[in-house]
């Protein structure tokens, strides 16, 4: 049975939450298993921006961060939702995010489809939920759609189909998925800074053969995009020096 984490990380279970009970619903009727981690349950310290886990690996804060990061690596997609906050997402999201900092630059969820979810009471739906999508960008995972209710929109529950792209990406293999432009440029980004930055970095790329690819599987990609890419790429290691 394929398995995703559902990441919420709102205090209250309310409409976000809610959300999340719905596309598990849909997700257990395609035999799809969905485990939802409340992040206010767990002990999530603040990154104190040592980059410990960039330059040696591992990180020197000891609470439950890790234990999060473990399940999600070990799950076959993951469901990112957060109520909106100030025009964007939680802070306690935030401080996640901040925690997995090493995955931007060794990625360890690449190939993962995810799903983004937001609600909000007012404004900010589109920048949040722009956010998230570029966490998954930048996590190395693929992009597999997004779910946003407003004020006036939160009692439309939802449908399977805007659930479909996730589920398609979960069931078949990824070699079908067709990554954005943004996405190649991000990986272009990151390989730069693998070679002029952090030694680890490299070591990592070298490993996963990231150092000769255009992405971080193989997939379907658009050769104007390919193009484009690989030029900002060449472009962007002339000019980053070590």
């Amino acid at each position: 049975m394929l398995r995703v984490i559902a990441i919420n990380s709102s205090s209250r279970k309310m409409n976000t939450y809610e959300l999340i009970t719905q596309s598990k619903e849909i997700l257990r009727s395609k035999n799809i298993e969905v485990e939802i981690i409340n992040l206010f349950d767990y002990d999530i310290k603040e990154c104190i921006g040592c980059e410990h886990c960039l330059v040696k690996g591992g990180c020197i804060i000891k609470d439950q961060a890790f234990d999060i990061m473990e399940k999600i690596k070990l799950s076959d997609g993951i469901i990112l939702t957060s109520p909106v906050y100030m025009e964007n997402v939680s802070g306690k999201l935030k401080t996640f995010v901040d925690r997995t900092c090493s995955w931007f630059h060794r990625s360890e969820i690449y190939g993962k489809p995810i799903l983004v979810i937001s609600t909000t009471k007012g404004s900010g739906l589109k920048s949040t939920l722009k956010y998230l999508e570029r966490v998954v960008i930048q996590w190395g995972g693929f992009y597999a759609g997004k779910i946003g209710r407003t004020i006036r929109t939160i009692d439309n529950k939802i449908t399977e189909s805007e659930c479909e792209n996730f589920i398609k990406y979960l069931s078949i293999e990824k070699e079908s998925y067709n990554p954005s432009l943004n996405a190649l440029i991000n990986f272009q980004v990151q390989k730069v800074l693998a070679y002029k930055l952090v030694g680890l970095d490299s070591e990592y790329w070298i490993e996963k053969e990231w150092n000769v690819d255009v992405y971080y599987f193989k997939c379907k990609i658009n050769i104007l995009k390919r193009l484009i890419a690989t030029s900002f790429g060449k472009f962007l290691n002339m000019v980053v020096n070590k």
